[in-house]
This record gives structure tokens, sequence and C-alpha cells, in this order.
């Protein structure tokens, strides 16, 4: 199953820069789609990134090894079925 996992443009980038860039942690995470929606009203920019369920484990329990004093201040990661992305009906 797909799944999407959002974060903070923060954690990602501190994330990203803990990886290994040889890794599939890093591929996974390198395709992630920055989006824009509102939070209280106000624009806010997140990644999202599209992988299935047990890389998304793998990835969320990686954050919070890797950066975890980040990870615990910056808006909890989660994720989320992507098959309605996938499925066009």
């Amino acid at each position: 199953m797909n799944v999407i996992i959002a974060m903070s443009l923060e954690l990602y980038d501190i994330f990203l820069r803990q990886c290994d860039a040889t890794s599939r942690e890093y591929a996974i995470l390198r395709n992630g789609l920055i989006v824009r929606h509102l939070e209280d009203d106000h624009p806010d920019r997140i990644i999202e990134i599209s992988c299935d369920a047990k890389d998304a484990q793998n990835l969320l329990a990686l954050a919070a090894d890797v950066c975890p004093d980040v990870f615990r201040r910056s808006r909890k990661p989660y994720y989320r079925s992507a098959q309605n992305l996938t499925d066009p009906e």
C-alpha cells in the first residue's frame, strides 16, 4: 500500500543532511514534493513523500533517531493512504 508522509521543511532539510546519499532512505526523500496548505488560516509549506508503508515506517523511525530534537519540536510527521491519489475516480 502506498502512503504519503508529510513533514515540515525544517525537519526534511535536517533529515536529508543526516542520510547517506547512497541509501534507499535518501532516494525516497529526494522524491518528495513541496506543497502549500493552510494551517490556522496561514499558508504553510510542507513536503509530502510518497512511498510504500514499510518504507514510511522505516523513514519515520530513522527521523526520530537521527534528528530527535527537531523531530520532537516539529509538527509530528504523519502518513496516510495514497490510494485516493493513485485512483482517478
